[in-house]
Formats: C-alpha cells, structure tokens, sequence
C-alpha cells in the first residue's frame, strides 16, 4: 500500500480526513471551488485504496460493537449475581430465620425434644347395623280359630236318572240357641239346578241354594231336626253339594 505505517482510520479527525481526501468544506448552495486534483486521488491504486480504507473501518466498527456486546453481558450478569447475594444476606439475617434457628443452636445434645400435645378429634359413633329379624308364619299372630259348627246337614240322592234326580236334607240343630224362623244355604258343584221342593222354600242363584222355613216347621230348637226335599235337574253328573250353612253359621256335612 502507498501510505503503509498510517494511523488506524478510526483515530482520524475530520481535518485530516479532509486533508487527505482533498474536500473543501462549503456551505449549501455555494459554489464548489476549484480543487486541485493531487496525485494521489488519480491514478490506478486510487479506487483500492478507498476500498481497503472503507474494509478498515468497517472492521473497526465490528470490534467496537463486540467491546461493546461484552461489556452489557459482564454487567447484566454482575447486576444477577450482585441481586442472589442480596437476597441471600437479607434471608439470612431476618428475624424470622433467627427466631426457627435459635432454639435448634442453643438447645443441648442431650435435651429430649418437646412434643406438642394436640386435642384428638372425637371419634365419631361407631353405627351399629340394624337387622331386620325376620318374623316367621309360626310366630304371626294367631288368627281366631273357626267356630264351631252349629249344626249337622245330611244331604240323601233318594232317586236318580238320567237328566234329573230327588234328595232329601235332613238339618238338626247342634247349638244351644233356638232358632226360629231357620235359613239353609249350600253350593252346588257340578251344575245342578232346583226344579220343585217342598218342607220349604226354595230359591238358587246361580249355584248357590238358599232354603227358608214354612209355617208349620218355623222353630228349631236345641237338639232338634228338621228335614226338606225337592227335586232337581242335572247335566254332568250329580256330586254332593258343599258349604251348608244355617242361618249364616257353618254346618257340617254328614
């Protein structure tokens, strides 16, 4: 290079920057004054020079903003470690931290450490099952056993044939009580139906039967029998009838 052992190019002032270039300084819109045109400005190491100039303090840049780059990252990491030892010595030396840690520092080897005693919750009712004990049919309440039967009715098929047949019911009174006027009751079971009686007064809804006194046989008393007859109708056979019942109270069959 022409000019080699030359000052760094960030060290120039404006003076000789000026100086070296040839620039006059003038005000704006004054007219240029006539330069002379020095020999280095010509010439053909005129243009690699301004480049190698212009390279130099490029480069002089980059290292100062790298100083400079250094320089913020020392001190932000200065200013985070200077922050932890702050933080660090006010813990430290807080009166809450000395209060927890005197009694641990003073207290002899040998001391037992207090416990402290604290209230024990109630415990609560422990709930006792309930079992429901299952009641069985033996030990339900005894129903009232049936009364005993008042009366006797003997029911007799004196005749039979093929669509019909006659029957005498012979009632006798097993109670104590006389009864006077006297009501029987039965229940046919195959269908059968009542066509004429006599020795009382007959009626049937559907296959119940219903039998009341005459005039002449109206009282019945303690121990004594009366007997009925009529004659009826059958379609599929011809069973003794059943449920006999006199003035509303059960009868035996005989």
């Amino acid at each position: 290079m022409a000019r080699a052992g030359r000052r760094r190019d960030e060290e120039i002032s404006v003076s000789e920057l000026l100086r070296e270039t040839g620039a006059t300084p003038r005000s704006l819109g004054e007219k240029p004054p006539d330069v002379r045109t020095r020999e280095d400005d010509t010439g053909e190491g005129y243009r690699e020079r301004l480049e190698q100039r212009a390279r130099e303090a490029a480069a002089g840049q980059q290292r100062a903003g790298r100083r400079i780059r250094w320089i913020s990252a020392l001190g932000g990491a200065a200013v985070v470690l200077g922050s932890l030892v702050l933080i660090a010595v006010t813990s430290e030396g807080s009166p809450e931290r000395q209060e927890a840690t005197a009694p641990g520092l003073l207290a002899p080897a040998t001391t037992t450490p207090r416990t402290t005693t604290t209230a024990s919750p109630t415990p609560s009712p422990t709930p006792i099952p309930t079992v429901l004990r299952q009641t069985s049919s033996a030990a339900a309440p005894k129903s009232e056993p049936p009364p005993a039967a008042t009366c006797v009715v003997r029911f007799v098929v004196k005749d039979q044939w093929n669509d019909g047949f006659t029957a005498d019911v012979t009632i006798t009174n097993k109670g104590g009580t006389t009864l006077s006027p006297w009501t029987l009751g039965w229940t046919f079971t195959a269908g059968q139906r009542v066509t004429h009686g006599w020795d009382g007064k007959y009626s049937q809804r559907g296959a119940q039967v219903t039998v009341t006194a005459e005039s002449w046989n109206t009282t019945l008393a303690p121990g004594a029998s009366v007997t009925t007859g009529f004659n009826g109708a059958i379609d599929r056979g011809n069973p003794a009838p059943g449920d006999f019942t006199l003035n509303g109270s059960r009868c035996d069959a005989a």
